[in-house]
């Protein structure tokens, strides 16, 4: 009886999974979207390929960046470009704040519907800009910056002390 409970219990399981994923299971998107930057240094641009993997011809019209707050960064082609059957396009955009702080990137078509990039090559793009902004050209730690500054201040205070004694020595000469 126990074997049989738990079969069914796992039947059941699988079934309400397969279910409640249904469309992220069995959804063919006709456009495959993936990102990727030109280069790892400041500047970079990110590359969107964008490939058509259905039969008939689409239209693309324009590049989306969802804001986390809602705001969406737009960046219309200049043309539409059209995609044949298995056809691939190369759409160049610069990097800015935007693509930082983005929850997600897609791309429209003419109808109005919006095929998304993956979400885990967007984190790794992210990552990555962050690390090229966080990177420091110097290398001392702060004990040597406090030094550094007690140096300046003691130096500061002696130059101003026989600046000091060079004028009184002139002023009662």
């Amino acid at each position: 009886m126990a074997q049989t409970l738990t079969v069914v219990t796992l039947l059941s399981l699988v079934s309400y999974a397969v279910w409640r994923y249904r469309a992220a299971i069995f959804r063919r998107d006709p456009i495959r979207v993936t990102i990727r930057l030109d280069r790892d240094s400041p500047g970079a641009h990110l590359i969107w390929e964008v490939t058509n993997v259905s039969a008939e011809p689409i239209i693309i019209t324009k590049l989306i960046v969802h804001g986390r707050k809602g705001t969406n960064d737009t960046v219309p082609l200049g043309l539409p470009r059209l995609l044949d059957a298995d056809d691939l396009a190369l759409l160049p955009t610069d990097v800015d704040w935007s693509l930082i702080t983005a929850k997600s990137v897609a791309v429209a078509d003419s109808t109005g519907r919006e095929y998304k990039a993956s979400h885990q090559k967007l984190a790794r793009i992210q990552e990555h800009l962050r690390e090229l902004i966080d990177r420091r050209g110097y290398t001392t730690s702060a004990r040597e910056f406090l030094f550094g500054v007690a140096d300046l201040a003691f130096g500061a205070v002696i130059l101003g002390l026989g600046v000091f004694m060079l004028m009184w020595v002139i002023a009662t000469g």
